[in-house]
Order: C-alpha cells, then structure tokens, then sequence
C-alpha cells in the first residue's frame, strides 16, 4: 500500500546525509566560539545548544521519514480477477493393463496399444495478488476457480482396424483372437467419448520483471515460477459402462513444475488497470484406473497454455 507525505517530497537520502553534516559543522563552530568548560573542554551557550541540537533532531527525523516513506511508496499491491482459458494440450500414454472381457474362460485380456486419454480445453474464473518490491520486481500468486475438465478416449488406428474384421473369419479364429476382436469393436465403439472427468487446483507463484518506466500507461513483462497441481478424476457413465465390471475407481498422483508467463499490463488510472497474459507450465502425473478385477495405467506429461485478461486494482 503506497503512503506519502507532501512534506517529504524532494529529500533524498543524499540529502539527510548533507543535512547531518552541515548540523555536525555548527556544532564545531559553537565548540571553537565557547570553548570555555574546563571539566569537558567544551562550553556552549544554552540558546546554541537547544537550537544545534533541535536542528539536528528534526532533520534527522526528516531523513528517517523520508527513508521510511520512500521504501513504503516502492511496495503496492494488486489484486486482478477476470477469465482464463485452459488448452491442457494433454493426450496420455499409451493405456496399459487388462480389461474384464465378460467371457468365462478368459476373463480378462490385454489392453490393445494405441489407446489414450485426452484431456480436454476449459474456461474458468481467474484471480491473483501481486506485490511489487520496487518499480520492477514483482511476486504474483495466480489462483483461480478448479476447472472440471472432460477426458475423451481415443482409439488407435490398430484397434479400429482389429474392430472391422468381418464375423465370418472371427469364427474361424482360435478363443483369444475372437476375444480380441470383441474387446477391440467394444473399445472401439467409445472412440470420442468422454469417459471420465478430471477437476485441477494449481496454484502458481511467479517472480515477474516490468518492462520500461513505472510512469508508463502500457508495461509489458515476464515471469517464471512454481507451479503445484492437484487432480482429481472421476469416471463418467461412459466409463462405468465401458468397463462393465463394477465401480470405476481412478487415481492421480500430483505435479510440481516450472511455469513460464509474459503479458502486459495497460493502466488506465493510478489504480485501475487491464491484463493480458500467457502462461505455461511443466506438468506430469501418473493414472492408475481400478475395477472389480481389471487394472489399467498411463502417463502424461504437458505443457498447458493459460489465456487469460483480467482487470486489476492497484492499492
């Protein structure tokens, strides 16, 4: 928060200093005018004394003031809120594991390559607070409203191809492959469908540099950071259905990476401004999706693209 006194304005530190010395000089005067005391070698004038040492006093307490003041005017707050969009840019690994096939003799079998979860983009509320050190140097915690976001499968080329092989060669086929074919034109048929939802909180911390002076309406700048996330997956009925074996429990472990931002800031007002900005981060974690009696894993590891404008307060 800025504060200031129309009475300090134009004394700077180097001024305190010539005060104290200009001060420091009368008092050497008065010693050499009054040298008079025989006990300390130093005798002034009652009236020299009150006004050198009242002197003294009041600049000195001036340039604490004024010290204290210009540090205060350096450190200001800002508070922004407006709306993020959120392209996660995220498609899994590869899908691993088993799946219930419902078939007695082979209850479960491997699931095909080439499957993967893909995340899908969001909009969401956005809100940070930042604290400037000096016209400059500024540290921002950028939060906002966990956007819930849909996962849809996608289904490889092999397994579509697996999926289209014509009933009457799957009947000349040994169990497995007949039970192949089926897993595949089962798999197959959610092809695009969101089978689960993935809700993510990821606070992020930056350090941003301002561009040009502070007495610039327009500012751009940059930031690098923390970024922290946490996810949080459930399945869909689409999910539910695609496995047909029970609830459908996932889990997520959480990320912790670098982020990356660049924006710009136009002021219109000593307090009011607009702000425009990218930013990114390193994200990875690891899926783990239980049935009754199936278990699957997969990967990701992203760089997300937040677009965000929102309108900041200055105070």
């Amino acid at each position: 928060m800025r504060h200031g006194s129309a009475g300090l304005r134009g004394v700077s530190p180097d001024d305190c200093i010539v005060c104290v010395a200009y001060n420091l000089q009368l008092l050497q005067f008065d010693c050499n005018k009054h040298d008079q005391l025989p006990m300390t070698g130093l005798h002034l004038l009652r009236e020299d004394m009150n006004i050198t040492i009242s002197s003294i006093g009041k600049h000195a307490a001036l340039c604490a003031l004024t010290l204290v003041s210009a540090s205060a005017l350096a450190q200001t707050y800002t508070f922004k809120i407006g709306g993020g969009y959120i392209d996660p840019r995220a498609t899994s690994s590869d899908i691993k594991g088993t799946l219930p096939t419902g078939v007695g003799a082979l209850p479960l079998y491997p699931v095909p390559p080439g499957n993967q979860l893909q995340v899908q983009p969001k909009s969401t509320l956005l809100f940070s607070i930042s604290r400037s050190f000096n016209d400059n140097w500024e540290a921002e915690l950028v939060l906002g409203v966990p956007p819930e976001h849909d996962v849809k499968l996608r289904v490889g080329d092999g397994v579509k191809a697996t999926a289209a092989t014509p009933n009457g060669v799957v009947a000349t086929l040994p169990l497995q492959s007949q039970v192949g074919v089926g897993v595949a034109r089962h798999v197959a048929a959610y092809d695009g469908v969101v089978v689960a939802k993935v809700k993510q909180t990821a606070p992020t911390l930056f350090l941003n540099y301002k561009f040009l002076d502070a007495s610039s309406a327009l500012r751009p700048y940059v930031g690098v950071g923390f970024n922290y996330t946490h996810f949080k997956v459930t399945s869909t009925a689409a999910g539910d259905a695609l496995y047909d074996d029970g609830p459908v429990r996932i889990s997520s472990t959480d990320s912790i990476g670098l982020a990356f931002q660049a924006g710009a800031n136009y002021k219109f007002d000593k307090n009011w401004s607009l702000n425009a900005a990218w930013a990114t981060a390193g994200v990875k974690n690891n899926v783990t999706i239980n049935t009754n009696s199936s278990e699957q894993t997969l990967s990701y590891r992203f760089h997300p693209s937040v677009f965000s404008l929102m309108v900041g307060y200055q105070y």
